[in-house]
């Protein structure tokens, strides 16, 4: 069987509001040459059963329950449990959350075929409410490497949204993956190591994504926690 190009990552926890809207806006992307590999990390409301539904007759993916009783792994080692599973030679991570526009997947594949240097593409968003009602846009992350680079080593600032990101599997395993160390930072980490070891990144300069803040996301839930983490992580990571 033909490997696909793609491979979409979603680790899901307690996301039944929001998981099929977001799966559907994979599943109707204009590129066709991808996987879904979803990890359920111990939902207790229904987000499975309705993930395996709507993959069922997708045409692609698959659905992964935990391995584990009693615990939760979180969303950087769900992610990771997704990607040791994945066959593509690109990952794009869609959180249960959010919103991917349709032609999201051939943008950011054009992008990394384009740039055969680049380790990773991202791009600006939308940021909408729990309701789907636009709040905000993300329109200030630089778009060429040396800017991304400046921002993340010397001003300890995110540039690169991670749920409108895409990167080279090959490379995400030589890194070790996510860290589970930074749990709350697992992204910015991951980038932070991939820019010290010499690797490349972009951003398209046009919203793929529609980004939601809502009150039971972990970035709302345990923000001071995350900005603490964030602060230690920067300083050990040099």
């Amino acid at each position: 069987m033909k490997k696909p190009l793609v491979s979409v990552i979603m680790s899901v926890h307690n996301c039944s509001k929001f998981v099929e809207e977001s799966l559907y806006s994979i599943i109707n992307q204009t590129f066709k040459d991808f996987e879904i590999v979803v990890y359920d990390d111990k939902s207790t409301d229904g987000t499975l059963k309705i993930v395996e539904e709507m993959l069922k007759g997708s045409g692609v993916g698959y659905a992964i329950k935990t391995p584990f009783v009693g615990e939760q792994v979180g969303c950087g080692q769900g992610r990771n449990k997704a990607i040791q599973e994945a066959t593509g030679k690109y990952i794009a991570i869609q959180d249960a959350d959010d919103i991917s526009f349709p032609d999201r997947l051939q943008k950011e594949v054009d992008f990394l075929e384009n740039n055969k240097d680049v380790f990773c593409v991202s791009s600006w968003a939308d940021v909408i409410d729990e309701k789907g009602d636009m709040i905000d846009c993300f329109v200030y992350p630089p778009l060429n490497h040396n800017d991304i680079k400046v921002e993340i080593l010397r001003k300890n600032n995110n540039p690169m949204i991670d749920p409108a990101s895409m990167f080279k599997r090959d490379i995400f395993n030589k890194l070790g993956g996510y860290d589970k160390k930074w749990e709350l930072v697992p992204d910015f980490n991951l980038w932070r190591r991939a820019i010290i070891n010499g690797y490349k990144f972009g951003n398209i300069g046009e919203q793929l994504v529609k980004y939601r803040k809502h009150p039971d996301s972990v970035t709302t839930k345990y923000k001071a926690e995350a900005i603490k983490e964030h602060y230690c992580m920067c300083k050990e990571v040099v």
